[in-house]
């Protein structure tokens, strides 16, 4: 009975073994699709940052514009130039506003990631990034 009870014990321990060694291939199966979710997300996790520095680059970029649009407003009176000059002013006014919405129209156009950058015909790029004819 002692043959016969160490065969079945050998047996049992053969059959944990099989187990153990398909446990041991599945857990390491899921270790590496873990691993390649970790490394798609600390990916993920570089490209939002830079996107973020870029971001915030050209957010400092605007308020610098900001700032500087200000403190030339700020230096002049318009309403005494308009008053004294009022077919320049209007003139100033209209080109700007018009660039103001050519600018506006291209930044909300749906279809603006679609399109190859073009450079305007004939218009030339002032020191401060402005387009102007």
């Amino acid at each position: 009975m002692t043959i016969a009870g160490s065969a079945w014990y050998i047996d049992r321990l053969q059959d944990n073994i099989g187990t153990l060694k398909g446990n041991q291939l599945i857990l390491e199966t899921k270790i590496q699709e873990q691993n390649a979710a970790i490394e798609t997300a600390l990916n993920n996790q570089k490209k939002a940052q830079s996107l973020m520095a870029s971001l915030e680059k050209d957010k400092q970029e605007a308020m610098r514009d900001v700032n500087k649009l200000r403190k030339t407003f700020a230096a002049h009176d318009l309403d005494e130039l308009t008053l004294a000059k009022p077919d320049l002013m209007q003139g100033k006014i209209n080109r700007a506003s018009k660039r103001v919405l050519e600018n506006l129209e291209k930044l909300t156009d749906p279809d603006q990631f679609d399109k190859e950058p073009e450079e305007p015909a004939g218009k030339v790029k002032k020191k401060d990034g402005e387009i102007v004819k």
